[in-house]
């Protein structure tokens, strides 16, 4: 390649980095433009409805079924199974599991309302504050039946799935949705009726040296009320339901949360996007002062994101001068405030997330009570404490074998077992859970290591 070229090559890098690294700065400096997006679904939406004219207009026939379906009953605990794909081209990107565990947590923590953050929300808000009685799980059995964590991992060629112009506004769907599936670079859905498929991948940018962390999450919200599946095969073509989440945003314990300007921290943009998976809004409706469609939740502006702080105790942006009228609401999850300040959904967004569940995604929740067709049993371990080997007691040899310790983390794995005889000498003491797969039977039982 001649030297001219090379040159004109290196200047038209360097003129387009200045112009979209001019625009990410003015976007940064704007008052209501966050300088990350933390959550795509107002770009994500503007691009379906392109894509496909009506979008938007079912997203509202689908939130108005909602509201308009009679509230489920209280009490009633709705389980999910959950499953990760992690789609990664460098190591870092390949997060461990204790982050997907601890993210597991904050999420249960979060639609339960009983994480020690609660006891921040300010007085005024503390009646408003729902439990959703929804718990997720990662999921321990596969679409065909067989043990599994719960977590798959791929890797891929593709450097980021996000284009550039997401730090201006813009967003390239198609290329996005290529880690949805395996052929394109990133990992097929486990059936989006019985799983929460969540894709774990990057979105964000190295350019010229810099790294750009342009988008943190996403999720399809439910779009066909009528219809008995979540997202039926063939209605919105190469689109696939589930969630969405930059790397660094996993659990917070999350080694590399820092690439993220202290803006996200404790594993809640998790519980942002799964709260738009289950039909709600941005709490201003994503216009100012706009209306989320939820009946307690005040009007505002979408809180700017601060690192490290959280917006004042009297900010009202939307002030009626009203008796009624209330702040800013800048702890709901539904908002667009730091991880630290978040601590609620109202019991409003809880009815109306529940009524979701049991109309458009009612396939989904307590899936192993309803489709688990493989009959659990007890499985018996001799000698249990154990040292250095364990039996299994009236087995027969050839099934998958899995051990897991208490945080969940696979650490022994056998696809097929020749006797009924396991070594576990390089495990440390401790408690684990065997799980055994034999023909159309499902086994399990807990065991101790003690040395």
């Amino acid at each position: 390649m001649a030297v001219s070229t090379i040159l004109k090559s290196v200047r038209c890098k360097a003129v387009c980095f200045l112009i979209l690294f001019s625009l990410y700065c003015i976007q940064v400096n704007a008052q209501h433009v966050p300088a990350i997006h933390r959550c795509g679904a107002e770009m994500y939406n503007k691009a379906m409805e392109a894509k496909f004219p009506g979008y938007i207009e079912s997203l509202q026939a689908a939130f108005n079924n909602a509201v308009n379906s009679p509230s489920p009953r209280s009490g009633e605990v709705y389980r999910i199974p959950v499953v990760f794909h992690v789609i990664y081209n460098t190591d870092k990107q390949n997060i461990p599991d204790s982050c997907i565990y601890n993210q597991i947590k904050v999420l249960n923590d979060a639609y339960r309302n009983r994480h020690a953050d609660t006891a921040n929300t300010r007085a005024i808000f503390k009646p408003l504050a729902g439990d959703a009685e929804i718990e997720f799980f990662l999921a321990d059995t596969d679409p065909d039946g067989n043990p599994t964590s719960g977590i798959t991992r791929t890797h891929t060629d593709i450097e980021t799935f996000g284009d550039i112009t997401i730090i201006i506004g813009g967003f390239n769907l198609d290329y996005f949705e290529q880690m949805k599936f395996t052929d394109k670079g990133g990992h097929d859905a486990w059936p989006t009726n019985k799983y929460l498929n969540i894709w774990v991948a990057d979105a964000g940018f190295n350019f010229l040296g810099i790294y750009l962390p342009a988008l943190l999450g996403l999720a399809t919200p439910p779009r066909y009320p009528s219809l008995p599946d979540n997202w039926p095969e063939g209605s919105v073509d190469g689109i696939v339901d589930g969630v969405f989440l930059q790397y660094q945003t996993i659990g917070n314990n999350n080694p590399y949360k820092d690439d993220l300007q202290g803006l996200v921290s404790a594993g809640r943009t998790a519980v942002h996007e799964i709260g738009h998976y289950f039909g709600l809004r941005h709490i201003n409706g994503d216009e100012d002062c706009g209306d989320d469609g939820i009946d307690d939740t005040p009007e505002m502006v979408l809180s700017t994101q601060e690192a490290g702080s959280c917006p004042g105790a009297d900010i009202n942006t939307c002030n009626s001068d009203q008796p009624d009228d209330l702040p800013d609401m800048w702890e709901n999850y539904m908002d667009y405030s730091n991880d630290i300040c978040q601590t609620l959904f109202t019991a409003g967004q809880v009815n109306h997330m529940r009524k979701v569940l049991t109309t458009q995604r009612d396939t989904l929740y307590n899936w192993p009570l309803k489709t688990e067709k493989v009959l659990q049993r007890h499985l018996s371990l001799y000698p249990n404490p154990a040292q250095n080997e364990f039996r299994l007691i009236d087995m027969g040899p050839g099934g998958a074998l899995s051990v897991r310790d208490a945080f969940g983390l696979e650490v022994i794995k056998i696809d097929k077992l020749k006797d009924n005889t396991v070594s576990i000498r390089d495990l440390p003491s401790g408690f684990y859970v065997i799980t055994y797969r034999h023909k159309k039977q499902y086994f399990s039982g807990k065991l101790i290591v003690s040395r």
